[in-house]
């Protein structure tokens, strides 16, 4: 009877391994880990005694069952446990399921031609034993060379929908292959056509995964520019206040000279002060040492007080950070600009607050702004999405960091935090 808690063992171990190189984590590392846990215990125990009746009377039953078994638990949990967007949890899930079901039916092919003289039990090991090999090369081959553009890809994007109904296509093409599981290798002209297909297929699909991938970084790189821009003309009006002072100087010379000749000593000096307080309210805020992070806080800061809301920053960040200045300006900017954009879609005054602290190899952003009451939140996450959030996603997932929105009495807070 091992048999009956060996195989859905390791069929689960295999599916937790794969899910959890899928998963973009939404919950801690502890909480993930027990949720996956639980998981193994169930699916195995369900499958298991869900099989038991047709371990004499027909193995082909019990792998459409265990099948059926494995597709609707496996959903539920990753849907759970993902912190990407729906779209994009059902493209990967239905492509998952396909490859699955072609292991499935290649393992059988291979025993029903190459393993004729086993037992039942001892081919429903040799099929499970098969299919875990075929994941290995398989999985090493996404993490390296997959991987990194999907999870980099937006989940807003709609093609992902377009992509999902590809899959499920060919989900149904290889389903149909299992009607007939116990003689699958009179198919398997049909079935390595298929495969062919399919192949040529995903690379087409990651062909344009690639494509969305450029696409987004181009939308972040006219962002920046956008952003360098107006850096430009800030800068360029500085220079223009610098002049206008050089070039007043000289008449507060002829001022002070003048009140000095004529014995006005307190005169000259409340002059002297008057003009120092309007040079300082001239210069630019200094809120840190880093001239990047210290020149987006000045942006944003003159951009909210122009816009009659009132701002309070705290910030806590050294002149050289291993933040790349592309990243603060991705991170930060949309940060403040959504903050200045949600004062204004409420009507609100403020006050917009501002955290940047850190703590130990961490740079933890905290920001706080009036809102709308009825903004919809998901998953910690905002429901409706646009190129900012998505660019602060990308900047945030280099620093394998994370990023939560709150909403609290009609005031919004989103923490990001970067591992440095």
């Amino acid at each position: 009877m091992i048999h009956i808690i060996a195989v859905p063992a390791l069929i689960v171990l295999t599916h937790t391994v794969c899910f959890a190189a899928m998963t973009e984590r939404k919950y801690s590392v502890l909480k993930t880990t027990l949720i996956y846990s639980l998981f193994c215990i169930i699916f195995a125990c369900v499958a298991a005694i869900s099989s038991i009746p047709f371990w004499k009377s027909s193995l082909d039953s019990a792998v459409v069952l265990s099948y059926i078994i494995t597709i609707a638990i496996s959903f539920c949990v990753f849907m759970y446990v993902s912190a990407d967007a729906a779209c994009k949890k059902i493209f990967l899930f239905i492509s998952y399921s396909t490859i699955f079901t072609i292991f499935l039916c290649s393992s059988a092919i291979l025993c029903n031609v190459f393993f004729t003289d086993l037992s039942e039990i001892a081919t429903l090991y040799a099929r499970n034993i098969i299919r875990a090999v075929l994941y290995i090369p398989t999985l090493w081959i996404y993490l390296h060379f997959l991987r990194p553009s999907i999870r980099a890809i937006p989940g807003r994007q709609k093609t992902w929908y377009s992509l999902s109904v590809v899959s499920v296509l060919f989900l149904v093409v290889f389903v149909a292959f299992l009607a007939d599981f116990g003689h699958i290798e009179n198919y398997v002209l049909f079935f390595g056509i298929a495969v062919l297909i399919y192949c040529s297929v995903l690379w087409i699909i990651f062909g344009t995964l690639q494509f969305m991938l450029n696409k987004n970084k181009t939308e972040l790189i006219i962002q920046n520019t956008k952003y360098l821009h107006e850096q430009l003309e800030n800068a360029k009006e500085n220079e223009m206040l610098a002049k206008t002072i050089r070039h007043d100087f000289r008449h507060h010379n002829q001022n002070i000279e003048a009140m000095l000749k004529k014995g006005e000593i307190q005169e000259a000096i409340q002059y002297l002060e008057q003009y120092n307080e309007s040079l300082k309210a001239a210069a630019p805020r200094e809120f840190c040492p880093n001239v990047t992070v210290n020149a987006i806080l000045n942006s944003f800061y003159t951009k909210a007080h122009n816009a009659g809301i009132s701002v309070s920053i705290a910030v806590d960040v050294q002149k050289e950070t291993s933040i790349s200045d592309m990243d603060f300006v991705a991170i930060l900017s949309n940060l403040l600009e959504n903050a200045v954009n949600g004062c204004k879609k409420c009507h609100s005054s403020g006050e917009i607050k501002v955290d940047i602290r850190t703590v130990a190899d961490k740079t933890v952003i905290v920001c706080r702004n009036p809102c709308e009451a009825d903004l919809p939140i998901e998953d910690h996450m905002l429901k409706h999405r646009g190129v900012g959030i998505d660019s602060i996603v990308m900047a945030t997932r280099k620093y394998d960091g994370d990023i939560r929105y709150s909403l609290e009495n009609a005031v919004l807070t989103v923490g990001v935090i970067l591992n440095t």
